[in-house]
């Protein structure tokens, strides 16, 4: 109901999510996709979403708390799914009731699983291992220890081994020594256990770059949203953006040379000048930092975002359009994320005005902004 009270919008191709993810699937030689849908698949909806990759043959979906995990199970998402988190006795009650596949980090995550558990359950766990990222993971002189914990363990299996990387987007000396690494974890523990198992590493940014081996499962996240990770060179493959965010010009103000726009009164008309009042915020996603900074398009025009972002409103200066022929005109398009005519924004150049990153232009996108899901 939202979506129809309110023309601002995060606009989402399901079409351009399939061709993604069908042509990282192309990348991958005897390994399987395992899309991240984390943070509400990078603030493009996790349920929508899902159900594309389910239906493309996903193998696993990755999220990184238990409550994305349940809220798929919920909305009838069948595919086994992949918890990357810590959890306390309530979340391994959880992860057990609702089918759930988790990342272990530590032992007490066994003990905590093991507790909900009949004994001959054999309930299947990946294990991840810290091997540079300083984040999750056991330490890779822990590998014997915890493939022996597996091996007289009846509660649980092994299903999967993994690792992440911090700087998968090039084959410097952090990406070598961390694949070295793995390396000596994957011996290790094939030593102990030899039963089959996934072993998994590959990143948006590992798997554009081409790492290899690509090893069983790869894991792509900003990748499948059609934005790319810093790559030293081109992405091997056509990726298209999936989420365009669009409002409407809701108020025009004409105001002389010198009238000051906004909070603060930080933008002040250096001529006579229009001012259009767009009914989109901080609140919605539009990061306050890119007050006097950021564009916009209107009639395939840039113009430029004046005075300070507010949490509801922003302003755009479009005394040019309106020095042109029947322009502009409130109810006129505005797109803050995405293509109008020959004119594009990306949420990357958004990211490079506001000194951040994509996936949190992306990710930021506020729930009380509708999703449009087109085909």
């Amino acid at each position: 109901m939202l979506g129809r009270l309110r023309n601002s919008y995060a606009e989402i191709d399901l079409g351009a999510l399939e061709r993604n993810f069908l042509n990282l699937k192309g990348l991958l030689k005897n390994c399987s996709m395992v899309p991240m849908i984390k943070a509400d698949a990078y603030g493009h909806g996790d349920v929508q979403v899902a159900r594309v990759c389910e239906r493309l043959g996903a193998r696993f979906l990755g999220v990184a708390l238990v409550e994305e995990g349940i809220r798929l199970r919920l909305a009838g998402v069948q595919t086994p799914i992949l918890v990357f988190c810590q959890f306390d006795s309530m979340g391994a009650e959880a992860i057990v009731k609702y089918r759930l596949t988790p990342v272990l980090s530590v032992l007490d995550q066994i003990k905590k699983l093991k507790s909900v558990l009949h004994e001959t359950a054999s309930y299947p766990v990946h294990v991840k291992f810290n091997t540079g990222m300083q984040r999750l993971g056991f330490e890779p002189e822990e590998a014997s220890r915890v493939a022996t914990e597996f091996q007289k363990e009846a509660y649980l299996k092994l299903e999967g081994v993994c690792t992440h990387f911090a700087a998968a987007e090039d084959d410097g000396d952090m990406t070598k020594d961390q694949l070295k690494i793995f390396n000596q974890v994957m011996s290790d523990i094939r030593k102990i256990n030899q039963n089959s198992m996934l072993f998994h590493y590959l990143n948006s940014a590992g798997l554009l770059s081409g790492l290899q081996p690509q090893l069983d499962l790869a894991r792509p996240g900003i990748s499948l949203y059609g934005a790319l990770p810093k790559l030293k060179k081109d992405s091997p493959v056509l990726l298209q953006p999936v989420m365009s965010v669009k409002s409407f010009i809701g108020f025009i103000h004409r105001v002389r040379k010198g009238a000051r726009v906004s909070y603060g009164g930080t933008f002040q008309a250096s001529k006579d000048s229009v001012i259009a009042v767009v009914p989109m915020g901080y609140a919605d996603g539009l990061p306050r930092v890119l007050s006097n900074k950021g564009t916009v398009l209107v009639r395939g025009t840039s113009c430029p975002i004046v005075g300070i972002v507010c949490m509801d409103y922003f302003m755009i200066d479009v005394t040019e359009l309106a020095d042109q022929n029947h322009g502009p005109l409130v109810g006129d398009e505005v797109v803050i994320i995405g293509q109008q005519n020959d004119k594009i924004i990306l949420a990357d150049h958004l990211a490079k005005i506001a000194n951040t990153v994509s996936y949190e232009i992306l990710t930021g996108m506020q729930a009380r902004l509708p999703r449009i899901y087109i085909h």
